[in-house]
C-alpha cells in the first residue's frame, strides 16, 4: 500500500480521504533527522507549516512523488530540490483566504479601538478608562498594503468597502490589476510606511522580501501608525520593531508571525502593552482547518488515481523538464 507522511495530523475530514487508500503514518517530529527517517519509504507527503521539507529529506525519499502543503506557502519546502527529482509541489493558493484576511482586519480593529487596554481597564476597575481617548476611528485613515496578492487584496477591499479607509499599495507585479479600483498605489516603500495609519504585510517569504521591513522602514512610520503582519516574521528585522515599540516610537503593532517560531518566553514582545499577538492562527479558522486538510489530501488522491492535483507550484520547472502534468487516467492503486 501506497505510504502517506503526514509532517502532523490533519482534520478528520482530510483523514477520511486517505483513509483504506493508504498507509497513513505521522511524523514523530519536526526536526529534520526525524522527517529523514520518517520518509525515507514514503512516497507522498502532506505538509503543514510545523515542518520543513529540506533538500536532505528529499535526497533520502527515493521513493517520494507528491508533497501537498495544507496552506498557499511553501516556504518550507526546498522546492528546487524537489523539482530536480521531479517530484510534484502542490499547494492551496487561495484555501485561507477569508480567514488570513478577516484575522488581519480584526487585529486593525482591535488595534484601533484599543481593545486589549480596556478590557484589561475593566477587569481591574479603571472604569474612567473610557475617558482616555486612546482608541481612534478608522473611517478615513490610510491603510498601507504591503503586497497586493489575493490576501492583501481581500484585506484591501474589506477595510476600504467595509470601513470606509483609503488604500494606499505596494506591489510591483499587481498594479495593473487594480487600476479601476480607488486605490493608490507606490513604488515607494519608504512613502507607504511614512504616510500609513496602518501597514499590513501580504508577502510570501523569498530572498527578496526576507528582512525587507527594515530599521529605516519602521522608524519612518507615524507615531500614531500600527504595523500588522498576518504573514511571515522574517519579513520583519524584529529587533527593530521591538525598539521602537519600546520607544514609542510607532503606537503599536497586532503579529500574528515571529521570527522564531513559537517565541522564546525571553522574547520582549511578550512583554510589551502595545502589542496584539496571536500564534501564527489567522489561517486556522474551523472553516479554513477543514479546507485546507481535505483539499491537501485531495491532490494527494488525485494524484496516485491518475488525476491532476488542482494547484501545482512547480508545474511549469516540471514541464521544462519534460515530466507531463496531465497524469494518465489508469487507477494506480
Amino acid at each position: 500500500m501506497i505510504k502517506v507522511l503526514l509532517s502532523q495530523d490533519i482534520h478528520p475530514e482530510g483523514r477520511k480521504l486517505l483513509e483504506g487508500k493508504f498507509d497513513v503514518r505521522i511524523a514523530p517530529g519536526a526536526a529534520e533527522a526525524d522527517l529523514i527517517e520518517a520518509a525515507k519509504d514514503v512516497e507522498a507527503i502532506i505538509l503543514r507549516t510545523n515542518a520543513k521539507i529540506t533538500r536532505k529529506v528529499i535526497e533520502n525519499a527515493p521513493k517520494l512523488k507528491i508533497i501537498s502543503r495544507t496552506g498557499a506557502g511553501v516556504d518550507n519546502v526546498d522546492v528546487d530540490a524537489a523539482t530536480e527529482k521531479g517530484i510534484l509541489v502542490c499547494n492551496l493558493p487561495a484555501v485561507n483566504n477569508v480567514s488570513v484576511a478577516e484575522h488581519t482586519v480584526a487585529l486593525i480593529m482591535h488595534l484601533a479601538k484599543q481593545l486589549s487596554t480596556m478590557d484589561r481597564a475593566v477587569r481591574e476597575g479603571k472604569w474612567n478608562m473610557r475617558n482616555s481617548n486612546i482608541a481612534v476611528e478608522l473611517e478615513g485613515k490610510i491603510l498601507g498594503v504591503v503586497g497586493m496578492g489575493n490576501i492583501g487584496a481581500l484585506v484591501a477591499k474589506k477595510c476600504h468597502d467595509g470601513l470606509g479607509m483609503k488604500i494606499l499599495a505596494y506591489d510591483p507585479y499587481t498594479e495593473e490589476r487594480f487600476k479601476d479600483y480607488d486605490y493608490e498605489f507606490t513604488d515607494d516603500l519608504e512613502e507607504l510606511f511614512r504616510r500609513s495609519d496602518f501597514v499590513t504585510l501580504h508577502c510570501p517569504d523569498t530572498p527578496e522580501t526576507r528582512g525587507m521591513v527594515k530599521r529605516d522602514l519602521i522608524y519612518s512610520m507615524k507615531p500614531t501608525a500600527y504595523l500588522i503582519n498576518t504573514a511571515r516574521g522574517t519579513l520583519v528585522d524584529e529587533k527593530s520593531l521591538i525598539m521602537a515599540l519600546k520607544e514609542r516610537r510607532i503606537a503599536g503593532a497586532g503579529l500574528d508571525v515571529f521570527t522564531e517560531e513559537p517565541p522564546k518566553e525571553d522574547n520582549e514582545l511578550l512583554k510589551l502593552d502595545n502589542v496584539v499577538l496571536s500564534p501564527h492562527s489567522a489561517a486556522m479558522t474551523k472553516e479554513a482547518t477543514t479546507r485546507m486538510s481535505t483539499e491537501a489530501a485531495q491532490a494527494v488522491v488525485d494524484y496516485f488515481e491518475g488525476r491532476q492535483p488542482k494547484y501545482i507550484f512547480n508545474g511549469n520547472e516540471l514541464r521544462k523538464k519534460g515530466i507531463r502534468l496531465y497524469f494518465e487516467m489508469e487507477k494506480l492503486l
